[in-house]
């Protein structure tokens, strides 16, 4: 019975009431009538309250129904907005089962929405981050009661129906019943894959320009310090030449050939100190800008030392006795017969300069294991332990070795030449008792040309 049927009724009734006291009146006594007056009076008072609430629960009704239409509107304003968010959008339990999911949801994780609901969120996520998210998944439940515990988010990697993983922001906040208790989640998903990426990018692309600028700065303060130091080192062999030079020009015809020959020495002496610097500062500045290249050719390394040891003791003048030694294969060793010269022409030009007059040098060199290794031994000023670890530093020079001239490049540039073999170099020294260097340098044929 609605609330028309029972207005009806009320009204109705009424007329039988006021029907029933008209009857009474003709056919009873004063005393009945009077009875019947007042039941009939009650009865009448009775109508009316019943007629009020019957008034009220129609304003109710009309007022409910305008709720329950607002509110179904209000259902599908919901709904139309929550298909329209860009974004991923899940509605779970506490569990994470999903029981909502929009369009965008779908089309993340490329799965029609019947086959979503009911599912696990979880059974979405990237097999190795499985453990870390259901962790997640347990903290949240576990700190529900927080009145605070408004909003999480991290990044989760996802891998969507047939297709390759992705990475997701996620983005989770609590649903909670009129009593504060946690009662469902709601989760806000997005694909930042490509924004990774570029992001990645960006990063390498950040770093290598800083890695650039430093690069520049370093270059220039190289060039810097060769130039101060070429300068310098440069001054005393033009020194000589000049003095040399002036001297044979104004007393040549009054000297023996002998001390003719012995200026003359001396010019060829500093020339050839000059072409070595000359070279250093080439290797260097050649390395630096990511010129130095590596040629590996066979090398027959017995004849090739034998020619260079002879160019050594012919600039040493036969002021230190060089024992050379050789256990090598017939096999060609596949080595860059330049970047070889620069390694062994550095370290016996240590071992002459840091030599007393007269001493010994040791060389050797073995081929072994498709493997060439060197050795130089002298009997020297050797090297202090704290200067040990900085020997292959550019311009790095020995605190024992200050008032010997130099420029610090030499064991540098031999440690580019080894880098560049895929070799390795070791040193034992002690002071007043000489140095050792040890290079090894492989010639497989696997080794990048």
């Amino acid at each position: 019975m609605n609330l028309d049927e029972l207005a009806l009724q009320i009204q109705n009734m009424r007329k039988r009431v006021a029907l029933l006291q008209r009857q009474s009146e003709q056919e009873k006594t004063q005393e009945d009538i009077e009875v019947v007056t007042a039941v009939l009076k009650e009865v009448h008072l009775a109508l009316e309250e019943l007629q009020r609430a019957n008034e009220d629960l129609q304003q109710q009704n009309e007022e409910l129904s305008n709720t329950q239409q607002s509110l179904v509107a209000q259902r599908q304003r919901y709904q139309e907005l929550f298909e329209e968010v860009p974004d991923a959008y899940f509605v779970t339990d506490t569990k994470g089962l999903i029981q909502e999911a929009n369009s965008a949801a779908t089309t993340l994780l490329n799965i029609s929405k019947s086959a979503l609901l009911g599912k696990l969120l979880g059974i979405y996520v990237l097999e190795k981050e499985i453990i870390a998210f259901h962790l997640k998944l347990n903290h949240l439940r576990d700190h529900a009661e927080i009145p605070d515990w408004k909003m999480q988010e991290w990044e989760v990697n996802l891998r969507p129906h047939n297709r390759t993983p992705i990475i997701a922001a996620v983005k989770v906040v609590a649903i909670r019943n009129q009593q504060g208790k946690l009662v469902g989640l709601r989760w806000i998903l997005r694909d930042i894959s490509e924004s990774k990426r570029t992001q990645g990018k960006l990063q390498w692309a950040e770093q290598a320009m800083r890695q650039a600028l430093a690069r520049e700065r370093e270059f220039s303060e190289l060039k810097s310090r060769l130039l101060t130091i070429t300068s310098h080192e440069f001054r005393t062999p033009l020194a000589t030449i000049h003095s040399s030079a002036e001297l044979l020009e104004y007393y040549r015809h009054l000297w023996s050939d002998e001390r003719q020959n012995t200026h003359l020495r001396r010019i060829q002496k500093s020339v050839m100190h000059m072409t070595q610097l000359l070279n250093d500062v080439l290797v260097l500045s050649q390395d630096e800008t990511s010129k130095l290249e590596f040629n590996p050719k066979p090398l027959n390394l017995v004849e090739f030392c034998r020619d260079l040891l002879e160019e050594v003791e012919q600039s040493d003048r036969s002021q230190h006795a060089i024992a050379f030694s050789s256990k090598c294969q017939c096999t060609p060793a596949n080595l860059d017969a330049k970047l070889l010269r620069q390694i062994l022409s550095n370290l016996f030009s240590n071992c002459l300069k840091y030599s007393p007059i007269g001493s010994t040098v040791k060389f050797s060199v073995t081929t072994a294991n498709e493997q060439a290794i060197f050795q130089t031994q002298d009997s020297g000023i050797g090297i202090p332990p704290s200067d040990i670890e900085h020997i292959f530093e550019p311009f790095h020079r020995a605190s024992n070795a200050v008032n010997i001239p130099g420029m610090g490049l030499g064991m540098s540039i031999v440690k580019q030449a080894v880098d560049l073999h895929g070799g390795e170099i070791f040193v034992e020294s002690a002071i007043g008792a000489g140095t050792t260097f040890t290079v090894i340098l492989p010639f497989s044929t696997n080794l990048h040309i």
